[in-house]
């Protein structure tokens, strides 16, 4: 099966679903849904919302329910001014998802931070309620404890993150987060699709409350609980990454006791966007 690139014709099916965690104030998150079959849910990194997938939303919906949600915060799905941004709360409304759409045996796909979130659902899933998750994508996962990045340092400082998100605008807050391989592969549509969230003070405020508890206070406890995970697992990464380096790929890949490293050449943190055809090949014969 060839990679088939992005329809407009064919739309989604859109909607909000209200979930309820503890320790959270009720939130709704915004997701679609492409296709039928075994499920696939797609989940964003930092900063990014489901025009994440563009590029590989038509492709594996040709076998596949692929259904890609808004994180808390991002995209479409609720803002609230809470202080509810961690790691922890972010999974625990994806597996609410899961639950409350009935869904069982599906296939995680993350990138970034979304990894990350994929890693602490299936996790938890896997203690309590074994058999919703099937199996693992990973792409560029900041799975383990790292140094801080520039963006990540900046959005940790006092008052000035705020102050800077307001007076620049969006699309120039995007262009200056890009490197010089993720600048080759977007366009100002991207810019534009990304930007166009962070015109609300409510979305500059989760990017910032979720970049500040980005690495959870636990994280050596569960870290030390990945070998747990005996899903099969792809995990791809880029040689050119920066903001989360190849080594973390390679430390995840021995931890996950049926996880298999794929290294791709010319692409940065992004592999979705600067290799789509290169990642969906890597998918396909994965899924199928």
């Amino acid at each position: 099966m060839l990679w088939t690139a992005p329809d407009a014709s064919a739309g989604p099916r859109r909607y909000m679903v209200a979930l309820s965690v503890p320790g959270q104030e009720q939130v709704a998150l915004y997701a679609e849904e492409y296709g039928k079959g075994r499920p696939l849910l797609l989940l964003h990194g930092l900063g990014a919302s489901t025009y994440t997938w563009r590029n590989l939303i038509p492709s594996l919906a040709q076998k596949h329910r692929v259904i890609a949600i808004d994180l808390k915060g991002f995209g479409r799905s609720q803002k609230p001014y809470n202080n509810a941004y961690s790691i922890h709360d972010h999974a625990a409304l994806v597996s609410a998802f899961i639950r409350k759409r009935g869904l069982r045996d599906v296939t995680l796909i993350g990138h970034s931070f979304g990894g990350a979130v994929a890693l602490m659902v299936t996790l938890e899933f896997n203690r309590k309620d074994p058999g919703r998750i099937r199996d693992l994508i990973l792409m560029s996962a900041p799975a383990y404890n790292q140094p801080s990045t520039e963006f990540v340092r900046f959005m940790q400082t006092p008052v000035l993150p705020y102050a800077a998100l307001t007076l620049i605008p969006p699309e120039l807050s995007i262009w200056l987060s890009l490197d010089a391989t993720e600048a080759q592969h977007i366009s100002m549509d991207d810019i534009s699709a990304y930007a166009e969230p962070f015109y609300d003070p409510a979305a500059r405020h989760a990017l910032i409350t979720t970049a500040r508890q980005i690495v959870p206070r636990d994280l050596k406890r569960l870290t030390a609980r990945y070998p747990t995970i005996k899903q099969r697992t792809l995990i791809i990464w880029c040689d050119g990454d920066t903001t989360v380096p190849l080594a973390t790929g390679k430390h995840l890949a021995k931890a996950l006791p049926n996880a298999k490293l794929q290294v791709l050449n010319g692409c940065s943190h992004a592999p979705q966007h600067d290799r789509p055809r290169a990642v969906w090949n890597l998918m396909r014969r994965f899924l199928y």
